[in-house]
């Protein structure tokens, strides 16, 4: 029984994603995500398959494997990566953006979103995984939602209502937009867009002061 119980927790423990300690690792590590953000924006999270992201990075699937041992820790890992991207393209927005109005930070931020979704259109297929871890999950929206509000304090003229609750709306209309580039069918109708960055559009002009 004793032995039983180490196998258990040793296997545990291997089920975790191997830092690459070289160079050569981490190039590998990189092909690997690359590949693997390829598969998953081509064929959803559900149907793509670890053997299809080896063939996609010209790798064999023990070296997927030894890095990481599981689809989950995969995907897990490049849509970290990706979010990093996205706070990162967020920060360098906010710098080159104080003194906007509200409804113009509001717009650039949803149009900053729809382009990096553009640039890596996997990531709405990682955002809609149902295995997300949930405290990594809740620590990413309470890091967004920072961001946005660091930028919404910007405003000029500023904002009059709550700013914390103005960057939850904000990030709210995001997920959805998110959820409606997953959708095939509502990815297709440039409407839906519109109509969010309208609804935010008139949100943040409705927060901001009035002369």
């Amino acid at each position: 029984m004793e032995n039983m119980r180490m196998t258990s927790q040793k296997s545990s423990e291997e089920l975790k994603t191997r830092a690459p300690k070289r160079q050569r690792g981490h190039d590998r590590v990189a092909v690997l995500l690359e590949a693997a953000a390829k598969v998953f924006a081509r064929r959803g999270y559900d149907a793509a398959t670890m053997t299809e992201i080896a063939a996609e990075a010209h790798s064999s699937i023990g070296s997927l494997y030894q890095f990481f041992p599981t689809k989950p820790l995969l995907a897990e890992a490049l849509h970290i990566d990706r979010l990093e991207r996205l706070k990162a393209g967020l920060r360098d927005m906010a710098e080159r953006s104080i003194g906007l109005s509200a409804a113009g930070s509001g717009e650039a931020i949803f149009d900053a979103l729809a382009a990096f979704i553009e640039q890596y259109p996997e990531f709405p297929v990682l955002a809609g995984r149902r295995d997300i871890p949930k405290d990594r999950k809740a620590r990413s929206r309470a890091e967004l939602r920072e961001l946005i509000a660091a930028f919404l304090r910007q405003a000029h003229p500023p904002i009059t209502d709550d700013i914390v609750l103005m960057a939850g709306i904000v990030l709210e209309l995001l997920r959805i937009a998110v959820v409606v580039s997953s959708d095939p069918d509502a990815a297709e109708d440039r409407r839906v867009f519109a109509e969010l960055r309208l609804m935010l559009r008139k949100r943040l002009e409705d927060a901001t002061a009035k002369d």
